[in-house]
């Protein structure tokens, strides 16, 4: 008996749409070729594999039990395929980067320009996702290197300190508490901007919960909380790097005291698959850039000053 993968992907791909003329389209063959796969397929186990009637197509009781081999062995291969896609990133020199929303819209995108100048070679991929999906994008295998905020490290992840930023009010210059000595009892009694419901409860736990925050708006990103504290809204709460971001709205970020809360970024790397040289080339670099380069510290000069030369191709 020799199964081919073309039929254990049409047999799952007509269990799921539970139709051959879905599945055909599906796979971009023709219904007929569906069908054809699917007796060769049941010619080889000596069982039929679906119920078929008129109006649609349900998997057999024997179907349904080579269902779950079969999801189970597809997926296998898929994950030896993409071994085998990342065997050749290594050789073309390629890391893939997997950022959580805000540093991957502030600090990332200069330290891979600085990177891409010091190692031209080496290709670097960046994708954004929250914070939830970057440890699984790298037990995946969908990234090398994740960045973010501190969290438990999951399954095969090592969880590796990044740099350490103080939690600031991002505001107005005009907002009553900007550019003073405030407090968080004093944060606690205007409108704050929240990204996710969470958020706030992890600063609260850190600073008090009474009396409770004030909360004015409820987000999903941090760009939409920077505009509503640019238009007035309420203030919203961000390690100081993300000034690099907030300074486009016009904001101004404020320490806030009693007490000084610090967060921790961390950079998340596989624990069970060794690093390709050309993502541990980028790993060394990375930890070397935010020593050299605070990002706390990084205000629109020095962001300027540290951009390299913008890159242009003239096409012949």
């Amino acid at each position: 008996m020799q199964l081919t993968l073309r039929q254990i992907e049409a047999f799952l791909t007509v269990a799921n749409l539970r139709s051959f003329t879905a599945a055909g389209a599906s796979l971009h063959i023709t219904q007929s070729a569906v069908s054809n796969l699917i007796k060769d397929l049941e010619a080889q186990v000596g069982v039929p594999l679906f119920d078929r009637t008129s109006r649609f197509v349900s998997l057999s009781p024997d179907g349904r039990e080579m269902y779950t081999l079969a999801q189970k062995a597809f997926h296998e291969f898929l994950l030896m395929e993409k071994y085998a896609a990342d065997l050749s990133s290594l050789r073309a020199g390629r890391v893939r980067v997997v950022g959580a929303p805000l540093i991957a819209c502030t600090l990332l995108p200069l330290l891979l320009a600085h990177f891409k100048r010091a190692q031209p070679a080496i290709r670097v991929e960046l994708v954004d996702q929250p914070m939830a999906l970057v440890q699984s994008s790298i037990q995946q295998g969908d990234a090398e290197v994740g960045f973010g905020p501190a969290r438990l490290p999951e399954t095969d992840i090592i969880a590796r300190h990044f740099f350490t930023t103080p939690v600031s009010m991002l505001s107005r210059p005009d907002h009553p508490l900007a550019g003073r000595h405030s407090t968080w009892i004093e944060v606690k009694k205007v409108p704050v901007v929240a990204v996710g419901r969470e958020s706030v409860g992890y600063i609260a736990a850190d600073v008090g919960t009474q009396p409770p925050f004030t909360i004015g708006h409820v987000v999903n990103q941090m760009p939409t909380a920077f505009a509503l504290a640019a238009a007035g809204c309420g203030v919203a709460l961000a390690g100081r790097f993300s000034l690099m971001l907030a300074r486009g709205y016009g904001l101004v970020a404020t320490l806030l005291h009693d007490p000084v809360l610090y967060r921790e970024m961390q950079m998340y790397l596989p624990a069970a698959r060794k690093l390709s040289d050309a993502a541990a080339t980028f790993v060394d670099f990375a930890t070397q850039f935010v020593k050299d380069h605070d990002p706390n510290t990084l205000d629109s000069a020095t962001v300027a000053e540290l951009a390299p030369p913008l890159c242009t191709r003239r096409d012949s």
